[in-house]
């Protein structure tokens, strides 16, 4: 009813005095916030636990966000326990009580985020991720041992330097268990319930889902470079066993170029991580055009994993080579190298991509007049920056970039921003204009292809429309595709469809591959 009253309703205003009013693609103007019911099954009673809560839980997978207890008396959840008009939020764990329906914070000593709680199987302890660092959205998670009786709260992880994901208790309650991503890679790590180091069980492609059983064995997800996921199985002793071969008759019907890994001396003298995927029936003998692709975050990594929407092969299929470079700020490489860039999008990143480019036109088979760089997110950021830096590159391929540091104050999180980009419009703001990629127009040369979601609120898509006015205003080569239907990911299949046409087409056109 008060849907349909809402969707009558003449008049659409948003009106809030929050600072976080919205959220990827909707408003937070509402008030509509989860609460968490019990269902009787022998009354078919429906009571509210929370009926007073202001809470936001995990604003993008909620699913995760609460665990119930083995005796099924108490519930665990994270949630933001900022009080309008959140200033600051931060995440918490809260338990509520069954019977009662009273709640109480577990963390609020951290102002930080807390998230994902879970239940050991005898109900003795809570395990939930914890993070420290703020304006540092990639810092890494910390495992924390709750237990329930003493109320201790013991950091298991503190001295390990990478950032646990997807946690679950052994059956027995012993051990831990849990994916991380590791030097572009995801593996399956164990750990007892004491502070120390994760043993690595399981190394794969890229790892979702784990289920551990009673019998040691560990279901998942995992996928590939190459390779769609199927359902496997670790076994301690036995090593990986597949569950499934769903995409195993389509697969033989596609031809799949090699992929391989390298480590090059990027910025500062540091190792960095580069996977090349090459076309389908690669010869050495004749020359290819090399693109590099960008990853968004920045604090993310191209890992080897089987996209959906990036997939490298995708662009590889049509006759070139396709770097993808794990450039200073990505995760997997530890906390110093995902946090060297803040306040300095454009500096080791930029640099990184460019010694990879030089180190793959050494190759003879790369035509390095034939290059283009391509990206979306901070990955069209770094093509914007690209683009006033450089003109090595025969095109570009931007995808809800960002094109202004100063317009970034209008995305749905803007909180933080003055760390990451070292800068605001009322502090520092010299910093932020020097990292600011619409400040280098005069030099923009390389035509670009700017492609965005109306729906993005991650990054508005007046930042594509901005930089793309901006070519058309110079009199360069650019062109514009804007989805009034989706929001920073192309999701819907036949907008997917266009998308890799325009993107192919503009890519066909200027470094004459096979599309």
């Amino acid at each position: 009813e008060l849907a349909e009253a809402k969707a009558k309703e003449p008049v659409k205003a948003y009106v809030t005095e929050d600072r976080l009013y919205r959220f990827w693609d909707r408003w937070l103007t509402d008030g509509e916030v989860p609460h968490i019911f019990v269902l009787d099954l022998e009354s078919g009673v429906l009571r509210d636990l929370t009926p007073d809560t202001q809470h936001w839980f995990e604003l993008m997978e909620p699913h995760g966000s609460y665990d119930i207890s083995p005796d099924g008396k108490e519930i665990a959840f994270s949630a933001d326990s900022s009080a309008p008009p959140h200033q600051r939020t931060n995440w918490d764990i809260f338990v509520v009580d069954v019977a009662s329906g009273k709640s109480r914070n577990l963390t609020a000593g951290n102002p930080l985020d807390d998230s994902r709680p879970r239940y050991s199987p005898d109900g003795r302890f809570i395990l939930y991720g914890m993070q420290v660092k703020y304006g540092f959205y990639a810092d890494k998670v910390r495992l924390v041992l709750f237990e329930r009786a003493s109320e201790r709260h013991v950091v298991l992880t503190e001295e390990w330097d990478r950032s646990a994901g997807g946690w679950e208790f052994s059956s027995d309650g012993k051990k831990i268990y849990f994916p991380a991503e590791d030097r572009g890679h995801m593996s399956i790590f164990e750990m007892g319930l004491e502070p120390g180091t994760p043993f690595e069980l399981h190394r794969g492609g890229n790892i979702a889902g784990i289920t551990p059983t009673s019998s040691g064995a560990i279901y998942f997800a995992q996928d590939s470079l190459t390779a769609p996921a199927e359902a496997a199985c670790f076994e301690p002793g036995k090593g990986l066993r597949w569950l499934t071969r769903m995409n195993e008759d389509i697969l033989k019907g596609i031809r799949i170029g090699k992929t391989e890994e390298r480590i090059f001396k990027g910025a500062a003298g540091h190792d960095v991580q580069m996977f090349v995927v090459y076309p389908p029936d690669f010869d050495a003998t004749k020359k290819y055009p090399l693109i590099q692709m960008i990853h968004g975050g920045p604090h993310g990594m191209f890992g080897d994993q089987f996209h959906f929407r990036w997939n490298p092969h995708a662009f590889a299929a049509p006759g070139a080579v396709v770097a993808m470079v794990n450039f200073h700020g990505s995760t997997s490489w530890g906390q110093e190298f995902a946090q060297c860039i803040q306040g300095f999008w454009g500096e080791r990143p930029l640099e990184d991509i460019m010694r990879a480019t030089d180190l793959l036109e050494k190759e003879p088979w790369i035509d390095k007049a034939r290059m283009a760089a391509i990206g979306g997110s901070y990955g069209g950021y770094m093509v914007s920056w690209i683009a006033g830096h450089t003109d090595r590159f025969a095109c570009l391929v931007n995808h809800a970039g960002v094109s202004d540091l100063l317009g970034q104050w209008g995305s749905d999180v803007a909180e933080g921003r003055e760390v990451s980009m070292g800068g605001s419009p009322w502090e520092n703001i010299g910093n932020l204009d020097h990292w600011n990629p619409i400040r280098y127009a005069a030099s923009f040369k390389s035509p670009m292809l700017v492609l965005h979601g109306e729906r993005d609120f991650r990054v508005p898509y007046t930042q594509g429309l901005q930089i793309y006015s901006v070519y058309k205003g110079m009199g360069l080569p650019a062109r514009l595709v804007v989805f009034p239907d989706e929001n920073h990911w192309i999701l819907k299949p036949r907008n997917s469809r266009l998308w890799f046409k325009e993107v192919l087409g503009w890519l066909g056109k200027y470094l004459k591959t096979g599309v």
